[in-house]
């Protein structure tokens, strides 16, 4: 039997108020793996954390923008691509860069997120102009949920 492969496309407007509804798709999408809680919770940290960095940096907050973001499930693994409108960055800076963020600093640490809770990070400049930010997370269900550690 083949894998299973799944697809959901979402358009919001460049407004922090939205990502209410990326996460509750990531959520819905996620849970037909059958992953731990935990695991869910993880990768959309990183897919909000994402789309902030889309409305703010690549958009800057400009209204008249949308970010797109497309997920996809293949097999036990779950991609999510955000895609923004603007004019793009240097992205290998930030990606490779060695040096923590000023612990005292209230930014910065967005990319150290996303890396942390995904297994694969990788930005691209969309053809169509803007950037396009690749998220992957291999589903583990068998690691434990929240309520497993109490006891």
């Amino acid at each position: 039997m083949g894998r299973r492969r799944d697809k959901m496309e979402l358009v919001i407007p460049s407004d922090f108020r939205f990502l209410g509804a990326v996460d509750a798709a990531v959520q819905d999408l996620a849970r037909e793996l059958s992953c731990a809680p935990r695991w869910i919770n993880d990768f959309s940290a990183a897919l909000i954390e994402a789309c902030s960095n889309a409305i703010e940096h690549g958009n800057r907050l400009s209204k008249d923008k949308v970010v797109r973001v497309i997920i996809s499930l293949n097999g036990q693994e779950i991609v999510a691509r955000v895609y923004d409108q603007g004019d793009g960055f240097d992205f290998n800076k930030y990606l490779f860069t060695t040096s923590p963020p000023d612990p005292l600093s209230e930014r910065g640490r967005g990319i150290l997120i996303m890396k942390a809770f995904t297994d694969r990070l990788k930005y691209s400049t969309d053809p169509g102009g803007g950037t396009c930010l690749e998220l992957v997370k291999n589903c583990d269900q068998t690691a434990p949920s929240p309520d497993d550690d109490q006891g």
